[in-house]
């Protein structure tokens, strides 16, 4: 699921002060910082005098802060949206009884069977999209060699059309046929 763009700014914001985290230590590893220095600004921050008493209530309040934010992104979900999951469908019917939908895995399903019944085609993926302008259908097939190609793309997508408007009872508004190959069955060789 796609996250929201304030999850992703949040996201974001913690990435970067981890990052920063993360060349600090780089830094004092390599030397740039000297472990006694380090030492002495960590003691002075946690026991010093009460002018680094502003500081350690910062120190406080972002590391409660940054705290906040990683559970917020930890437990919260994204909103769902249809169009992003695989079980996105399209409304058939509303009335006071309430209402029918289809899903696209149905109607992949219904794609399937009807390119199953063509026997020219030897294999097909199909890939069914739900818009709000009707429902999109791309085929990516393996024909037999000796098939006129226009004339079985011209066939399937005018027949398809027909089909899942007729028995699913949705707009279709396009229907992409791709071969993607031809077949040649092999003929077994006679025995005397």
């Amino acid at each position: 699921m796609k996250p929201r763009l304030f999850d992703r700014i949040l996201l974001g914001f913690i990435l970067l002060v981890f990052i920063a985290a993360m060349a600090v230590v780089v830094l004092c590893v390599t030397g740039v910082f000297p472990a006694e220095n380090v030492k002495a600004f960590v003691a002075e921050l946690l026991t010093g005098a009460d002018n680094w008493r502003y500081i350690r209530i910062a120190v406080i309040a972002g590391a409660v802060l940054l705290g906040v934010i990683a559970i917020k992104l930890l437990f919260t979900r994204s909103a769902r949206k249809e169009k992003e999951t695989g079980e996105s469908a399209s409304l058939l019917a509303s009335d006071e009884n309430g209402a029918a939908y289809i899903t696209a895995a149905s109607i992949d399903s219904m794609v399937q069977k009807y390119v199953k019944s063509n026997n020219r085609i030897r294999e097909c993926a199909s890939k069914v999209t739900i818009l709000e302008s009707g429902t999109d259908i791309t085929l990516k097939a393996v024909v037999l060699a000796d098939t006129n190609i226009p004339e079985l793309c011209e066939k399937v997508r005018t027949e398809l059309k027909e089909y899942i408007e007729t028995y699913a009872g949705v707009k279709v508004s396009q229907v992409a046929f791709m071969v993607v190959n031809t077949y040649t069955p092999t003929v077994a060789a006679r025995v005397s």
